[in-house]
């Protein structure tokens, strides 16, 4: 009978023990082996996902392109998760190698990351993502339990007892679950944001102070026909469009301003001809501009709803 520590067996002429299970746990115990399968195997660990979508890279918007997206997802890879590819994979840029190592870099946990050369300690090396062939591959995460995985679920030392809430009150699960839902009731209320990568619709009314400006930087509004686009830049006030651009809907046209919008109030009235006010007997000056400094009287005068002023000088 083979004793613990004893090796190989004298009486058996130093015979090797052909069987492992048997020969470790003569050096090292019973259970030793198993121990031993458990880590070999947990070195082996993996989990997949598969190739979905991508957004290609755009140097003008670099934190919203170049990602690798999952829309039907609701958990990916994580920050500096190692990785690799299940085949060669052109992304444009490069190639992705088949059993190279890569890292998870710029990841939501939700439903996008991009992939770097090297993790975050060294330094994050950005893999531009331009085309994706082929398309039906997968990505392969290395899952290990390492050593520091576990001391993160070593409750640490409180420091302030009286004011401290508590170190994961529940289970696990529980955590975990309520985590989930803080994630997305933060996502939801993103979307009600207003931010200059993405479109916003909201519901609610929009009070400001100030100034408030429009722009149309790829001059988008250039074609009047445009203006029914619904990714037309402009301002509405009702169902009426008050502005397009980050001016005004006014052109000029020769010695006139000209609008094509069908409803607008003007800021000057040019009188032409001879105006008569009951009461009041004066010469109209009409046609020209006059600086407003040579009068010293005015009169309001409703006209379509519009009030404007009539500047009088005495003779």
């Amino acid at each position: 009978m083979a004793k613990k520590n004893q090796g190989f067996r004298q009486d058996l002429n130093f015979q090797e023990n052909i069987n492992d299970t048997q020969a470790l746990s003569n050096l090292g115990g019973v259970g030793l082996a198993a121990d031993l399968k458990i880590i070999q195997n947990n070195l082996r660990n993996t989990s997949t996902i598969s190739f979905d979508s991508f957004t290609a890279n755009n140097s003008n918007f670099p934190d919203s392109t170049g990602f690798f997206t999952f829309p039907n997802r609701e958990f990916v890879f994580s920050k500096d998760d190692v990785v690799t590819v299940s085949k060669n994979v052109s992304v444009g840029s490069t190639t992705l190698f088949a059993g190279t190592d890569y890292f998870i870099t710029n990841s939501n946990v939700e439903n996008q990351f991009k992939l770097s050369f090297t993790s975050s300690v060294v330094g994050v090396s950005t893999v531009i993502v331009n085309s994706v062939s082929p398309t039906d591959f997968n990505f392969i995460r290395k899952d290990p339990v390492l050593k520091e995985n576990i001391i993160s679920f070593i409750e640490p030392d409180i420091q302030d007892d009286e004011d401290f809430g508590g170190y994961l009150d529940g289970s696990i699960n529980s955590i975990f679950d309520s985590t989930q839902a803080n994630q997305e009731n933060a996502n939801y209320f993103v979307t009600k944001k207003y931010k200059g990568t993405e479109d916003t619709t909201v519901s609610q009314d929009i009070k400001f102070e100030g100034t408030l400006n429009l722009f149309d930087p790829d001059n988008f509004n250039t074609n009047p026909g445009i203006l029914t686009d619904p990714k037309s830049p402009g301002i509405f006030i009702g169902n009426t469009r008050a502005f397009s651009t980050d001016n005004n809907p006014w052109v000029i046209d020769g010695d006139t301003l000209r609008t094509d919008s069908t409803e607008v109030s003007i800021g000057e009235l040019e009188i032409q001809g001879d105006v008569e006010i009951t009461g009041l007997s004066a010469d109209f000056n009409s046609g020209s501009e006059v600086s407003a400094t040579a009068f010293d009287k005015k009169i309001p005068v409703v006209i379509n709803g519009e009030t404007y002023y009539l500047l009088l000088q005495n003779p």
